[in-house]
This record gives structure tokens, sequence and C-alpha cells, in this order.
């Protein structure tokens, strides 16, 4: 838990919001997380909030993935749905719900356009946006990767994820990419 009370506290000092969790430690994983890793439960179980200073950043909270949270604009899937809504034919759906399927989102933007950050099936964190959400960038090596760039304040070597994340130097991560 040390590394997630660290990544909280440097996005703490960089402005953004957070409360704490809202569920049990021994509720049941949302049915989203089934499968995941153990360390992404535990992120996610480690606050029921965590925006930015602009509430145009959020990282997924338990309560997102289980639906716990009435007021969201967006659902933790909104940009599979957009996909699939876009996707012209029976392929097109087929691929993008595969995509979905494998690629767990941890984080959404609104800032300047539609952006997340998801967990992809090999561990690695990637950044993909709209308008071909499927196409992604390698962001860090795994969630311990990035989560270490938000505590020390250091660079994921991927500017538009550093912009969303707002907690870092000049520094890049050692060999986490």
């Amino acid at each position: 838990m040390g590394l997630h009370l660290d990544a909280t506290t440097a996005l703490s000092t960089a402005g953004w919001v957070r409360e704490g969790p809202t569920r049990a430690a021994s509720a049941p994983v949302p049915d989203p997380l089934v499968g995941a890793s153990d360390q992404l439960v535990s992120w996610v179980r480690s606050f029921s909030l965590l925006a930015s200073p602009d509430d145009q950043v959020w990282f997924l909270s338990a309560d997102s993935y289980a639906g716990g949270v009435s007021d969201e604009a967006f659902p933790w899937d909104a940009f599979r749905h957009e996909s699939l809504a876009a996707a012209p034919g029976e392929a097109e759906r087929s691929a993008v719900d595969a995509f979905w399927s494998s690629h767990i989102p941890i984080l959404l933007s609104v800032r300047d356009g539609y952006e997340y950050l998801a967990v992809a099936p090999d561990g690695r964190v990637v950044r993909g946006g709209e308008p071909e959400y499927e196409e992604v960038t390698v962001v860090a090596a795994g969630l311990d990767a990035l989560l270490r760039c938000v505590a020390t304040g250091t660079s994921t070597g991927d500017l538009l994820t550093d912009a969303l994340l707002g907690t870092v130097g000049a520094a890049r991560p050692d060999d986490d990419r």
C-alpha cells in the first residue's frame, strides 16, 4: 500500500481531490475486475474519488466498476460503448469488443478531448483517445511503474500522459518502460 499512498499523496499535492474508499475491503470484486491483478484491485479499492483539480481527469475506483457512483457522466466503459456505436459493421464491432474485453480502463479524461489509460492484457499501461480509442501508446511497463512515476514526479516518457497526471518533473523513469 506504500506505493498507492505515495502516488495519491503526490496527486493530492498537485491539487487532485481524493476521498477514501467507501466499499468494505471484504466487498466482492466488481465484475469488470474479476481476473484483474491483485495490484489493480488493491489500487482501485484505495479511494472512492481521485480527480484532477479541474475535475476533468479521474482515476476509476472500485465504485466506478461496480456502478456505485450514480452521478458519473462517464461510466467506466463509456469509450467501449462509443466505439461499438461507431463501428460500421459486425467485424469492426467484434474487433472493438475484443479490444475492450482485454483492456481495463483505469483513468478517464475529458479535458482536451476524450482520453484514457488502461491496463493491457500483458500488464502494460496504455493511453488511448478519440477518435480511434483502440489505437494505443504504451506509457508504462505496468501499474506499479505508472504509480512510481506519479509518486516520484518523474515522466512516463509520454507527454500526453504526463499532462493528464500533472505530477511530472523533468526526470525520466529508470528502466520501467
